[in-house]
Parts: C-alpha cells; sequence; structure tokens
C-alpha cells in the first residue's frame, strides 16, 4: 500500500526535516543553511512547497519572485530526500509549483540550470526561452 504524498506551502516548522533533506542530498553542491531556508519561508508568498507523506517531509521547490522580472517565478532549489529519488515527486512538486503560478497570476517560472538538468526540466514542460 501506498502512503499518498501531500504537496503544500512550506512553514517555519517544517525548518528541521528539509534541512535534513538537504543533509543527506549528496548532490547539492550548495547546501542552503538553516538562516537561509528561513528567510526564503518568510519572505515567499505561496511559492515555497514541501512534499511529504503523514509521516515526514521528503523533499521540496523553492520558487521566488525574481527581482530583475518581478512577474516571473525562479526556482531556487528542488530538493528531493535521496531515499525517494525515481518516484516522481519532483515532477509534482513542479507541478503544484506552475499551479501556483497561475494562481498568483506570475507570468512563467525561469529556471538556472545546470546542463545536466536541461533534460529533466524539458521532460516536466520546461522549454528553453529569452525572458
Amino acid at each position: 500500500m501506498e502512503i499518498p504524498i501531500t504537496i503544500r506551502q512550506a512553514t517555519l516548522s517544517d525548518l528541521e526535516e528539509m534541512l535534513a533533506i538537504e543533509e543527506a542530498n549528496p548532490s547539492s553542491e550548495e547546501t542552503l543553511s538553516h538562516q537561509s531556508l528561513e528567510e526564503s519561508i518568510r519572505k515567499t508568498a505561496g511559492t515555497f512547497l514541501v512534499a511529504g507523506d503523514e509521516n515526514q517531509l521528503v523533499g521540496y521547490v523553492l520558487g521566488e519572485a525574481q527581482s530583475l522580472h518581478p512577474k516571473w517565478i525562479e526556482v531556487k532549489s528542488l530538493t528531493i530526500h535521496p531515499d525517494h529519488w525515481g518516484q516522481g515527486l519532483g515532477t509534482l512538486l513542479l507541478a503544484a509549483l506552475k499551479q501556483v503560478t497561475v494562481e498568483l497570476d506570475y507570468q512563467g517560472i525561469l529556471l538556472q540550470s545546470p546542463d545536466e538538468l536541461l533534460s529533466y526540466f524539458e521532460m516536466n514542460g520546461f522549454v528553453e526561452e529569452e525572458v
């Protein structure tokens, strides 16, 4: 029996679990600190989303309004706990962020992604365009 995954806005009470996900993730080149995660939760208006089951968080996506293009959301981080890789959680989080982007009347989502991740984002419906 699979446990359903819930996606919701991040809250300050999620900080410790998000830090644990950061620390468990061997592919993180740049680990987000407690302070930067806390600041992001406080300043993002509905675009910092977490995914979890009934027991724990398993991943998150951090989208922030882009400073040069304030009507666009930029994906700052998409992080899934390694124990849950390959289960489609990143795709679920990106789909939820797309939905929130539309609901909050943003024009779109920006990515600054390393080349090795481009195919992943293209698979999730992103296209390369100039802004």
